[in-house]
């Protein structure tokens, strides 16, 4: 008897904040007991991107670079702990021109099925001024999305 979906593939979108890392434990639990392959992918958004191509500053590509490459090491450090703990588990580090849109893509190009990310508590104004990358991964992507709201227990 079936007990509901199967879960083979599931994204942890993470910007390197608390907030986001809420969302971790949810997807480890279900990747453990779906045996499912859990990604943790950052989407980074280069700064320098919205500038022309004729224009290039001093030290814009080592500046990018470093940002990536602390990314990678703060990753590859949550990566490390989730296989400790049984968690078949890699990272991901691509980049788009925003969060959402980069999630978005990776999802429809990598069969994933389910997407587990932390809304970051934001209301009122200041959530309709920013916009909310969760609300908007919600209505881009076709897969369930599990949203994890960081003042729940």
């Amino acid at each position: 008897m079936n007990d509901g979906p199967q879960y083979k593939r599931i994204v942890v979108p993470l910007d390197g904040s608390g907030f986001a890392e809420l969302a971790i434990p949810h997807a480890a639990q279900l990747a453990r007991k779906h045996e499912a392959e859990l990604i943790l992918l950052h989407v980074y958004v280069s700064p320098f991107r919205a500038m022309a191509d004729q224009v290039v500053l001093a030290g814009q590509e080592e500046q990018m670079q470093a940002v990536i490459e602390n990314m990678r090491v703060y990753l590859v450090g949550l990566r490390n702990v989730l296989r400790k703990e049984g968690v078949q588990v890699r990272e991901e580090i691509i980049e788009a021109t925003g969060p959402a849109t980069g999630i978005y893509n990776y999802v429809e190009a990598n069969e994933v099925d389910l997407v587990v990310i932390s809304t970051h508590g934001r209301t009122g104004i200041t959530r309709w001024l920013l916009g909310s990358v969760a609300q908007k991964v919600v209505q881009a992507v076709t897969v369930p999305v599990m949203l994890i709201r960081p003042d729940a227990k």
